[in-house]
């Protein structure tokens, strides 16, 4: 890699630790559930699917999965998620989001709505379209 584009490379990893780091005003509110930074990160899974595995979660966080039995352990007394045995394999539960979850859910999603309409004041739908773009690209590289 020549360095010109090592520098592009690093200066736009920088802009989006920056952004990053200024979003995070946006969900101070979130402080009151009193979630660690790992329990945080697997409420946020259900974001993308209602229903997940031990197993499942463990792989898409790249932790074991007694890591994630004890972090499900918490949540679940805290009733941020609820487990249901798989009715076709006892030996596994099927976890969804709780009422406490639920409710989490709901303030991210009103949060992210409050940033959607910011953003959309500051980017033109041409802009919006490229950084998706270059966004996507840079997920399916790193997945």
């Amino acid at each position: 890699m020549n360095e010109t584009r090592k520098q592009q490379v690093l200066t736009m990893y920088r802009q989006i630790d920056e952004l990053d780091l200024l979003f995070t005003k946006y969900f101070t509110e979130l402080n009151e559930f009193e979630l660690s930074y790992q329990q945080e990160q697997m409420l946020l899974l259900f974001k993308r699917q209602e229903t997940w595995t031990t197993t499942e979660i463990a792989m898409k966080m790249s932790i074991s999965k007694s890591a994630v039995s004890q972090v499900l352990k918490v949540l679940e007394q805290r009733d941020f998620v609820a487990r249901e045995k798989n009715p076709e394999n006892l030996r596994e539960s099927f976890i969804r989001l709780g009422p406490n979850g639920l409710a989490y859910s709901k303030q991210i999603d009103a949060i992210e709505e409050r940033l959607a309409e910011e953003m959309f004041s500051v980017l033109e739908d041409d802009e919006m379209k490229m950084i998706n773009r270059s966004l996507a690209l840079m997920i399916q590289k790193f997945k």
